[in-house]
């Protein structure tokens, strides 16, 4: 009788909420720790989104470390090659946006050259984020696919999948967002720190869910190795 009380208890709603509240708190409390290192911040963010996915299978911080280690490889040099295109991509940004106050007051063909670099700037730094939006997802569920191969099918999958893309898209703005309006308000770090980053990981998990089974249906190497060999044909 006591067993079925227990049993009752732990699936009942009120329980299973507070629990992933908990699950939530301490992903984003790892994963801001881990971010520090730099080295550590996106496969952080790719155990995070695993953990979440996987749903409650053991205690939240093995199972994080257990993803983390899993992924870590894979989602290093893909996190280090978006690290390096966001790196030229704000230098770019940057860059323009000083020369415009600086050095083109007076000649009218730079400072449009200068104004169309900082537009495109900008437009680059949304395409890249909307290209990458998929990536932790991707190499969760395709973990066969090589770093290459995964930039490739996420730009075939932000394409197919526009809106799902601009969801996550509107989700991951809402990370970096939330991250800068804490320097503006110092009240908000708390929740940032709380839930900042596990709650709109969280939510991208859930608005994905149905989206990534029928990609998960997909034998994605196959189709790489297909075009692979017909690249090669052609070539000869």
């Amino acid at each position: 009788m006591a067993n079925l009380d227990y049993e009752q208890k732990l699936n009942s709603k009120p329980y299973r909420f507070f629990d992933q509240v908990y699950r939530l708190l301490v992903l984003n409390v790892i994963t801001i720790i881990l971010s520090a290192t730099l080295i550590g911040m996106f496969p952080a963010f790719v155990a995070t989104t695993a953990t979440l996915k996987q749903g409650n299978q053991m205690n939240v911080f093995k199972q994080f470390i257990k993803n983390f280690l899993h992924y870590f490889k894979k989602s290093f040099f893909v996190g280090l090659i978006l690290f390096f295109v966001y790196a030229v991509n704000i230098y770019a940004f940057y860059f323009y946006a000083t020369s415009v106050v600086e050095d083109v007051q007076d000649f009218d063909w730079t400072l449009l050259f200068v104004n169309a670099g900082f537009i495109v700037s900008i437009v680059m730094f949304i395409i890249i984020t909307l290209l990458s939006v998929h990536l932790p997802l991707l190499i969760i569920t395709f973990e066969s696919l090589t770093v290459g191969e995964t930039y490739r099918t996420s730009l075939y999958v932000s394409i197919r999948y526009i809106i799902t893309t601009l969801i996550l898209f509107v989700l991951q703005v809402l990370i970096i967002g939330s991250f800068i309006y804490c320097m503006v308000d110092p009240r908000f770090l708390a929740v940032w720190l709380l839930v900042g980053i596990s709650l709109p990981v969280f939510l991208q998990v859930k608005f994905t869910t149905a989206v990534y089974y029928k990609l998960s249906q997909i034998d994605f190497e196959r189709i790489m190795y297909q075009v692979e060999d017909e690249e090669d044909e052609t070539d000869e």
